[in-house]
């Protein structure tokens, strides 16, 4: 498939329910898929989508996918990335993690970080094109932690 050009925003006021019917979509899917439907926490999501600084890709006036992000002492963790599954394979994902990217270095911070699950390939594989690297979580082995240390500003 051909890539998908988005443009990058904030989330604004009225976003929140199409970001949650999006990871309906997506994300509850996925956790069933991979045999841990506990892993998709609709109450969770949402405090998220209230407290979190949340990014999302447009194009053509439609929702492509979002990404939720928080700073923690300095790092700036990626809490959640969302795809619009009509958009996948677009690249909406890779254009999003590069907008991770640039706030987190424009801000100073150190490094970039995700936890992903250790059965998530495709996500897995995402973070290692940016140049992720991956450990084990040590008090959740069943989570990677990928991470990016960011050059000085």
């Amino acid at each position: 498939m051909e890539r998908l050009q988005c443009e990058i925003r904030l989330m604004r006021p009225g976003d929140e329910s199409v970001l949650y019917l999006l990871a309906e979509q997506n994300l509850r899917p996925l956790a069933s898929q991979s045999g841990h439907p506990e892993r998709y926490h609709p109450d969770e999501l949402l405090h998220l989508l209230r407290d979190a600084e949340v990014f999302i890709a447009e194009a053509d006036d439609e929702v492509a996918g979002y990404v939720a992000v928080e700073d923690d002492a300095g790092d700036l963790v990626v809490r959640c990335l969302c795809v619009n599954p009509a958009h996948e394979a677009r690249a909406v994902a890779h254009q999003l993690l590069d907008w991770v990217e640039g706030v987190a270095f424009n801000r100073g911070a150190r490094r970039v970080e995700a936890f992903v699950p250790a059965d998530d390939a495709a996500s897995r594989h995402l973070f290692q094109h940016h140049d992720f690297s991956g450990v084990p979580e040590s008090d959740r082995p069943e989570l990677i932690i990928m991470e990016k240390r960011l050059p000085e500003p």
